[in-house]
């Protein structure tokens, strides 16, 4: 810029050169400067972990893998803890040793881990999985058993994969799949080449999607106040969503269908009732 401003002949011999060169030396100091603050402001926001200890009592756990260091020295360690940080299972204040096993009291690596460490892989591993969520879905996990996808991971394990608790929800911040991803997780086995029922990831897709439209609407109502006189419709609704989440779990599509549907027909109805009741009052 200053280079620029010397080729202007016109500047060359009055103060108006001399003043504009200050100017831009002024702003090209305050330009550094400023980089200069967000650069330092940056480096602090990244690099400061806020740690979540478990009812307030020291965890080793949680104090040794939230170091900043582990992003150098084990990067998948260190995003272990940031996806546990960020997830449903730290706000519930289910930690490490829940899934993992160890000893969150001592300070030591070697005493903390234990004799093997491998034993605090093996909760975890492929075949164990469900066993290890079951500690706290324990009826997820049971409706999980009675799934043929459970049948063939008994009988096969590794050598022939099926779906476990972590392919749909994820293994530390958990969720409920999207239509789109439900779909590419059914593919992965369902799919024209295998000739294993390839319409599954379609039909999976869509329930998820009047899944989506009946939480929705059940939201819609409650919102609208619909719901606030008939405490019992309310408990109703609850349990019939209570029992489809249950029948998830068996990966039986035509039984979730039917659960999708008459809970759909449920709630219009249930609306339809409600606004003719609404309508009889304001007469």
């Amino acid at each position: 810029m200053l280079e620029k401003l010397k080729a202007q002949k016109r500047y060359t011999k009055d103060r108006g050169y001399q003043k504009l060169i200050a100017h831009e030396v002024r702003r090209k100091c305050l330009s550094e400067a400023f980089i200069i603050i967000f650069i330092a402001f940056f480096l602090v926001t990244c690099f400061t972990v806020t740690t979540v200890s478990s009812e307030g009592v020291a965890n080793s756990c949680i104090q040794c893998h939230s170091k900043p260091s582990f992003r150098g020295t084990d990067k998948k360690l260190y995003k272990y803890f940031r996806d546990w940080e960020l997830s449903i299972h730290a706000q519930e204040r289910v930690t490490c040793v829940d899934c993992h096993g160890g000893n969150p009291n001592m300070t030591d690596k070697k005493t903390a881990h234990g004799k093997d460490i491998q034993q605090l892989l093996t909760p975890v591993e492929y075949e164990r999985i469900s066993v290890t969520c079951g500690k706290c879905h324990k009826e997820n996990a049971e409706n999980y058993k009675k799934s043929k996808h459970y049948r063939i991971l008994m009988e096969k394990g590794r050598a022939h994969p099926t779906p476990t608790c972590v392919t749909c929800h994820g293994s530390i911040n958990t969720s409920i799949p999207k239509h789109d991803e439900i779909a590419n997780i059914c593919a992965s086995c369902h799919n024209a080449v295998t000739e294993n029922n390839p319409e599954n990831p379609e039909i999976a897709s869509y329930l998820i999607e009047r899944l989506s439209f009946i939480n929705y609407y059940s939201r819609f109502l409650t919102s609208r106040g619909l719901l606030e006189n008939n405490p019992q419709s309310l408990t109703t609704i609850e349990k019939e969503f209570s029992e489809l989440s249950q029948i998830w779990h068996t990966l039986e599509l035509d039984r979730i269908e039917d659960k999708t549907l008459q809970i759909r027909a449920m709630l219009m109805k249930k609306r339809k009732e409600l606004r003719q009741a609404q309508m009889k009052i304001s007469r």
